[in-house]
């Protein structure tokens, strides 16, 4: 999850470069060696054994997937598989598809009762993250709370504009709407991070102040028409 909060952040730095009224928003800025985690602390939060079941169900998929493109399970191929990722760093991929992100953050929302027959209810996410989220890290809920609902809100109003009522699901079952909102809550947070949990320092005020100019909301690339269905 911090990966892809790195990722919407990031995307958006090398995107303008930093001047103090206004960023070109096509030449990156200078941050030097920036770790974008620094800035905004993001809350500790209990998600009990979702992970757990969200990984093996990323496993399931995953052979689900292999098995309807003729890949065989053997335990020769087990052996072959650990030994190609022992070897090459890149074959981690095989073990984490491209699609994985998608499914993955999907089933998070699922499990924890933040996503209810592919909706966000609103209700349960506010009650999961003051149920959740450590009791040092409260004054960051409503944030995350009202990042929500501009995301939701945002993301919705596109789907009317074009005249569409959901996303289209991948081959694998998955929708790329709760990975959307957890790229734009994640992005939104970042922005309008309490004070409190702020690192006041030049990076990571350079690093807000373009994103606010060059990354707004919905701070992610939206599905085309291709993606959606009506």
């Amino acid at each position: 999850m911090e990966f892809t909060y790195a990722l919407v952040v990031l995307s958006a730095c090398l995107l303008s470069s930093a001047h103090a009224a206004a960023f070109n928003c096509s030449e990156p800025p200078n941050l030097g060696a920036f770790d974008i985690h620094s800035c905004c602390r993001m809350p500790e939060i209990n998600l009990g054994n979702a992970p757990a079941k969200c990984s093996a169900y990323i496993k399931e998929l995953t052979t689900q997937m292999a098995n309807m493109n003729g890949v065989g399970g053997s335990k020769q191929t087990e052996n072959n598989k650990n030994m190609n990722n022992q070897n090459n760093p890149d074959a981690a991929a095989v073990e984490y598809p491209a699609y994985a992100h998608v499914c993955y953050a999907e089933c998070i929302y699922r499990e924890t009762g933040s996503m209810v027959e592919n909706e966000f209810n609103m209700d349960n996410v506010e009650k999961f993250l003051n149920k959740s989220v450590s009791k040092g890290d409260k004054d960051i809920v409503p944030q995350i709370v009202r990042s929500f609902e501009a995301c939701l809100n945002n993301i919705k109003g596109h789907l009317e504009a074009v005249g569409i009522k959901t996303h289209a699901k991948l081959p694998m079952g998955c929708s790329p709407f709760a990975s959307l909102m957890f790229s734009c809550v994640n992005a939104e947070t970042f922005l309008n991070c309490p004070a409190k949990m702020w690192k006041n320092d030049h990076n990571c005020n350079v690093a807000k102040s373009f994103a606010a100019q060059c990354n707004p909301l919905p701070h992610v690339p939206l599905p085309t028409a291709n993606w959606l269905k009506p």
